[in-house]
């Protein structure tokens, strides 16, 4: 699954191997690592590939631990009754980038359930390295955090648009693996290809914006849910409203901010 429909030959790929791991620990684990590849990658798209994966687990880890289900970050993407599920998904993420928890990679592109030994593949195109892609140039570290300066990450008349991270992107992606919410401990549901998946989807008919579908389809739920299929997947798992709260939330904590508009 793509974040973005304009998906062009691969320059890169990172092939990952996960699986669940039942514990009677308090915090669900996943097995340590198989296999990281990197095929016709640069060095300097590896430090991208692995900044991205760095930033979408501080993204995630800072929305797990501290966001604030009255706040517009949340609330611009879930529902109350979708904080518990969605706390479970970002803290999975978080995981990744946390050096107490056995190492894993993800396969994001490939979201089907994992079939034997078959690893899932995250393939990463060649816009996601272009300076000039607005939604995966920058990086958490890309500007600085000085409150009202112009040119800063926490300048005054920003859209979401302008704070959209490589991690962002990457955060999205994570949510689709079956193994991620299986790990996590998430109800599984059945995709639109009929596969029954622990993973996120991306929501359909509420236009080609991410971000403002995501609100939408929140709308939807919380205005009118009998417009909604009957089978409909809820807020949580859709993809984008993890990704764009988690966002949301961390520069609104960063910048001292009460809201973002699209």
């Amino acid at each position: 699954m793509s974040r973005s429909p304009k998906t062009l030959m691969l320059s890169g790929m990172i092939v990952l191997a996960m699986a669940a791991h039942v514990s009677a620990t308090p915090r669900p684990v996943l097995l340590p690592r198989d296999a990281k590849n990197f095929v016709d990658c640069s060095a300097s798209q590896k430090t991208k590939i692995n900044t991205a994966l760095a930033d979408a687990a501080k993204l995630a880890n800072i929305a797990a631990t501290e966001i604030d289900r009255s706040s517009t970050a949340f609330k611009h993407y879930l529902r109350d009754e979708d904080g518990d599920s969605a706390v479970k998904m970002w803290s999975m993420v978080a995981a990744n980038n946390d050096p107490t928890n056995p190492p894993y990679s993800l396969a994001i592109t490939d979201a089907a359930p994992q079939d034997g030994d078959t690893l899932r593949e995250m393939k990463i195109c060649p816009r996601f390295f272009s300076p000039q892609q607005r939604e995966t140039k920058n990086d958490l570290n890309s500007k600085k955090y000085d409150k009202g300066k112009r040119g800063s990450w926490c300048q005054d008349g920003q859209h979401f648009r302008d704070f959209e991270t490589a991690g962002h992107t990457i955060l999205h992606e994570m949510t689709h693996l079956d193994a991620l919410g299986k790990a996590a401990g998430v109800d599984s549901h059945q995709d639109a290809s009929g596969l029954t998946t622990h993973g996120t989807d991306d929501v359909g008919g509420f236009g080609n914006e991410y971000v403002s579908a995501a609100r939408e389809f929140l709308d939807a739920w919380v205005d009118d849910p009998g417009s909604l299929d009957p089978n409909a997947i809820k807020p949580w798992q859709n993809a984008e409203n993890l990704a764009a709260a988690a966002t949301e939330w961390w520069f609104i904590k960063q910048c001292g901010f009460t809201n973002i508009d699209l």
